[in-house]
């Protein structure tokens, strides 16, 4: 099977709004996901035996929906994932992975690029149609925040300045939320659960990118009242959004890496945090410590790996606080007692005799099992 397949069946006057790009060599594969797509108000545009044909394709006339199987000539399925994911314009349109690699390295790398379903092939109709409504409904997801945008831009362009500021700030009041999902991301992801890990990613960088544009808007509203200085200043809030963005999927990407390597891991948020500090991404090392301690808070390794990230970031009463944590736990702590010793300029006050010592180790360790240190 080569080259483009049109939809040549007879369209009625009303055709559906969705239009669907299936990307596969095999015939009995697209004949399969037709049948399926049969159950949803969608219509197969087009079907592309290669990458590049999808690409070219897509480039001029985006779709609503991708349907890419791993039997893609001439390019690796992920790389044609990860193209579409870097075109600004076809970036947010939802790639499903179809296809009969149940391979868990290869479910990563279609978490990595940026999939927004996986199905395994054979599949069931009830499958396929859960995967499929999923993906639809990350589409929509934020859709009252996105016609706050769009009625903010309305507003700029209509002159009503100060309006359209109102409604730029009350996109930008639920901030924190990106970062909630692409945590739960990460924890999903070290729990193999891979569908609501992939759910809770795009829905991280769905909300990330969208604050990025109402700060953009907030930027062109306060430039056209004439006030450059809150013009430079969330034009500055929207480039750091932007450089998140790109973080968290670098963030995604390391993470995954740890995951293919070990995943045993007794910790792998530990692994992740280590990694992170290496390449000075302190303050994504601190989010990965901090999740980390979630699953195990009395690792005496993890306190000091994140006392170690705040002393990087010049932050040395957090640095003292956690190395505290860390000797309260283990007061035979040689690295932490030489830093708290370095950072305060007196040695740690609070140890105690070594049977003591001796004892309460004894129990966190039949408790919490083996620790991980940072190397």
């Amino acid at each position: 099977m080569s080259g483009l397949t049109a939809n040549t069946s007879k369209r009625a006057v009303n055709r559906p709004t969705k239009r669907v790009v299936i990307v596969s060599r095999d015939r009995s594969h697209v004949e399969r996901d037709r049948q399926a797509l049969k159950r949803f108000p969608l219509e197969v545009d087009v079907v592309a035996a290669s990458g590049s044909e999808a690409y070219k394709h897509l480039a001029k006339n985006p779709c609503d929906l991708v349907l890419c199987d791993t039997e893609v000539e001439d390019i690796d399925p992920y790389a044609f994932l990860r193209s579409l994911k870097a075109d600004k314009n076809l970036k947010k349109i939802p790639v499903v992975m179809v296809t009969q690699e149940n391979d868990r390295h290869a479910v990563l790398d279609a978490v990595a690029a940026g999939c927004s379903g996986y199905i395994l092939r054979p599949y069931s109709d009830e499958t396929f149609e859960r995967h499929i409504s999923t993906a639809l409904q990350l589409i929509r997801y934020n859709e009252i925040e996105a016609r706050q945008l769009n009625d903010a831009r309305l507003m700029m362009e209509t002159g009503d300045y100060d309006e359209a500021i109102e409604e730029f700030e009350e996109v930008l009041s639920q901030q924190e939320e990106a970062q909630k999902f692409y945590d739960l991301g990460c924890t999903y992801l070290s729990k193999d659960k891979f569908g609501k890990a992939i759910v809770a990613f795009q829905k991280a960088l769905t909300i990330n990118g969208m604050f990025a544009e109402a700060y953009e808007g907030l930027s062109e509203a306060h430039k056209r009242k004439g006030d450059l200085e809150q013009c430079q200043f969330f034009l500055k809030k929207a480039a750091d959004l932007y450089a998140a963005h790109d973080r968290m999927e670098k963030v995604k990407e390391v993470f995954i890496d740890i995951l293919k390597m070990d995943n045993r891991a007794a910790n792998p948020f530990n692994s992740l945090g280590v990694r992170l500090r290496k390449t000075g991404d302190h303050t994504a090392a601190i989010r990965a410590y901090k999740q980390a301690l979630e699953l195990t808070p009395h690792d005496e390794n993890i306190h000091f790996n994140l006392a170690k990230a705040y002393f990087f970031m010049d932050d040395v009463e957090n640095a003292l606080d956690k190395l505290a944590v860390a000797l309260s736990i283990n007061q035979d702590f040689p690295e932490a007692l030489k830093m708290y010793k370095t950072l305060k300029g007196s040695p740690w006050p609070g140890l105690r005799s070594q049977s003591e010592s001796s004892l309460e180790r004894q129990h966190l360790i039949r408790n919490q099992g083996p620790a991980v240190k940072d190397v």
